[in-house]
């Protein structure tokens, strides 16, 4: 089996210049003697341990995902590395209910029978406990953009969990445990540097580096890193919603582009002896991607610069885990900024209308500032109370660039101009130094031996109001306008664990989700269309019972049944407008299971397995049966560790998607693709030797068997998208 990195040996020089100008690893922590060492997240923990683990998401209290409110799960680094997963979405397709959702360019998380549109915002990301959804439109940004490179673990709350976190936690809460060296060194001891970097190529022109790096003295630790990858993407031809034909009048079709670059600099702060608890973070993300489909569903002519970034700082400061209170304050900027070359016509659409096509410049950012404090206490044995309030506010102040080739205000289909561009008022114009505010308050009391029983009871509630000003440009000159939202989200969890290894849950929550920025304000610009007066929140009501059995120290199941109802449910409308367009009731049943066999001679095989199934009560449907979003979903992995070397395996088969009957009113569109979107089976193989102490190489290939596989097109178009074929990855890691 492979020696963890973390124990890897000091090693400096020629290796470093071979492999990289700067090749990172991680920091061997040195526990006080005071205090009992954590769990080295990236050794190999057995089935046993791994139950073990306490995690904090679920009740903002370290607990066993056994004993914790909520249907839990960690993944720990090692079995990221054990399975080749480079992505948060690697991750959450491995785990029940969750499923890959495309819209326009990219791929997003549906889960428990919800399909997910392009925002991607019913999941709400958490790094070090700070949510780090963007502040645009509400995205929590899973695929490449956000890497692994500096977890150490990641914990998977399903369900709702609003009742703690406020907005967009409707589907689950994901969080990003970072990596750190935050125990002091003894006083003869010196500084410490040691480092860990890979190299990953691929087909498709896929390139990426990542570095890491921990150093630690007696008054500081700190954690810098850095990754950056490229691919040319899965680009394809395919059909699109333009209706444009060839000579002989059949559909044409287009190339669909997939190319993306990203980057990620990450740098963590952490002063030790009288600071200790103090921790300061900057995150800087920086993503260009393709066009995909187009906006309007017409595949552009032109691959115009699209690109993303953010700039995130936070400063947190925790007291020490037992202390009689408990403290926690929080404060995060983000700067989220974007430049957008939006080809909505090709040249010579509508009829020559547009003979050199119609593209809109822009170029903006929004500021977010963010402050939570929280208190945590013991009332009494086995009882304790935790409350908080956080407070955040999103601030336009303009646009550095914004034009188009016509003139883009109300109605107007003026004919475009190469040399005349039509400079074009701000995007949120009206809310122009007008903050947007959010104010919630949560409290949670948590009884761990109610009654004298092996019963634990866990109440919440939260209080939000998300309120702004806002100008009616239809209406010049009137008073502004004010607009709110208030949710009260509560929860409530009996956990009843008789013994060590079998607990029985019964959970009931609300969650919410408010309008974002983009849904509602939209104005002088065809990306966005305001919809301020009539939007609502999205709300979730979800009951759960979750059954936890080890049944031995080599075997645990889960079990979890749920029925959750939908209302106001946000996305785009065939007429491309983002509105509230359904409400459904969904009923389903997660079972899962992990297994570990110990092997002999340093040999071990581990395997994991789960299925879902969801049945539509309530809603749009086709007699009743759920529609975008597969009813079955099956997924397992086995993994193979011997001495320096390892073998997994995971395949992930997804059922057959219906749409709803509106899907397929278009006679020439329906005889174009079938009544549902085919099932298909998924196989990946990831193996990974341990060439020195210091050194790894690993072959990933997804998609093994090269299947043909496709996600829904909402709404009534003639193509589906596509998913990749077979990718080849090679790595090579070294740990100095």
């Amino acid at each position: 089996m492979p020696r963890p990195f973390l124990l890897a040996p000091h090693r400096r020089g020629m290796l470093l210049a071979a492999v990289l100008c700067s090749t990172r690893a991680l920091a061997h922590e040195v526990p006080e003697e005071d205090e009992e060492a954590p769990p080295e997240w990236t050794q190999s923990l057995s089935l046993e341990e791994l139950l073990r683990v306490e995690l904090s998401t679920p009740s903002k209290l370290l607990q066993q995902a056994r004993e914790a409110p909520g249907v839990a799960s960690v993944v720990t680094r090692e079995q990221m590395r054990r399975f080749g997963w480079a992505t948060i979405d690697d991750i959450l397709f491995s785990q029940p209910g969750f499923f890959p959702s495309h819209d326009f360019e990219r791929t997003t998380v549906g889960a428990r029978g919800l399909w997910e549109g392009w925002n991607n915002n019913h999941l709400l990301l958490l790094v070090d406990g700070v949510p780090m959804n963007d502040n645009d439109l509400a995205t929590a940004f899973t695929w490449e953009i956000s890497p692994l490179f500096l977890v150490k673990s990641v914990e998977i709350l399903r369900g709702p969990a609003s009742a703690l976190y406020g907005s967009s936690a409707i589907n689950g809460v994901i969080a990003l445990n970072t990596l750190s060296s935050s125990h002091t060194l003894e006083d003869d001891e010196r500084m410490e540097i040691n480092n860990e970097a890979r190299v990953r190529v691929g087909n498709l022109g896929t390139a990426a580096v990542d570095a890491v790096a921990v150093t630690r003295s007696r008054h500081l630790s700190a954690v810098v890193g850095f990754q950056h990858q490229h691919t040319d993407g899965f680009s394809y031809f395919s059909l699109d919603g333009s209706r444009r034909t060839d000579a002989t009048g059949a559909l044409q079709r287009f190339l669909v582009n997939d190319r993306r670059d990203s980057s990620y600099l990450f740098v963590k702060l952490e002063p030790s002896s009288v600071l200790r608890g103090l921790s300061l973070q900057y995150h800087l993300q920086d993503w260009n991607h393709g066009t995909g489909h187009g906006w309007l569903q017409w595949a552009p002519d032109i691959d115009g610069p699209m690109r993303d970034r953010r700039h995130i700082a936070v400063a947190s400061y925790r007291s020490r885990p037992g202390s009689a209170l408990e403290q926690e304050y929080v404060f995060k900027y983000q700067r989220r900024e974007y430049d957008s070359h939006v080809r909505f016509y090709p040249s010579g659409a509508e009829a020559g209308r547009y003979p050199y096509g119609l593209t809109e410049v822009l170029g903006t950012a929004l500021d977010e500032l963010f402050g939570r404090a929280q208190l945590s206490g013991l009332l009494g044995e086995g009882l304790s109370l935790l409350g908080g309030v956080e407070y955040s506010a999103t601030l336009y102040g303009g646009d550095s660039v914004h034009y188009a080739t016509a003139d883009l205000s109300g109605e107007s289909r003026d004919p475009s101009s190469p040399l005349t561009p039509v400079r074009l008022g701000p995007i949120y114009e009206s809310i122009l130094g007008e903050p947007l505010s959010n104010v919630g308050a949560y409290s949670q009391l948590a009884w761990n031996r109610l009654l004298a029983l092996p019963l634990s009871l866990t109440l919440g509630l939260r209080y939000d109001l998300k309120f702004f000003h806002y100008r009616d440009l239809e209406q010049p000159g009137t008073p502004r306008r004010f607009k709110f939202y208030e949710q009260v989200s509560p929860r409530v969890a009996l956990v009843f664990a008789p013994s060590p290894v079998f607990s029985l849950k019964f959970q009931g929550g609300r969650a919410f989700r408010a309008p974002a920025p983009g849904e509602l304000l939209g104005s002088n610009t065809w990306i966005l269309q305001a919809n301020v007066d009539r939007m609502r929140p999205e709300q979730v009501t979800t009951f759960e019972l979750d059954a936890d059995w080890s049944l031995s120290p080599q075997l645990s199941w889960r079990g979890t049944l749920f029925h959750s109802r939908y209302e106001n449910l946000i996305g785009f409308s065939a007429s491309n407008v983002q509105d509230n367009l359904l409400s459904q009731t969904n009923v389903g049943v997660e079972s899962e299971f992990l297994v570990e066999v110990d092997l002999g001679g340093k040999s071990r095989l581990s395997a994991f397995g789960n299925y879902t199934y969801v049945h539509l009560l309530e809603g749009v449907g086709q007699a009743g049966d759920l529609a975008w979003a597969p009813a079955h979903l099956a997924k397992a992995g086995v993994s193979y560790q011997r001495e320096r070397f390892s073998l997994a395996l995971q395949g992930r088969y997804q059922g057959s998607v219906l749409r709803r009957e509106e899907d397929r009113v278009d006679p020439l569109f329906r005889s174009l693709r079938p009544e549902q979107v085919p099932a298909w089976f998924q196989l990946d193989a990831n193996v990974r030797y341990q060439l020195t102490s210091w050194a790894a190489a690993e072959l990933k290939v997804s998609n093994l068997l090269d299947a043909e596989r496709y996600l829904v097109k909402t709404h009534d178009y003639p193509f589906d998208y596509r998913m990749e074929g077979r990718r080849v990855f090679v790595s090579l890691e070294a740990n100095l």
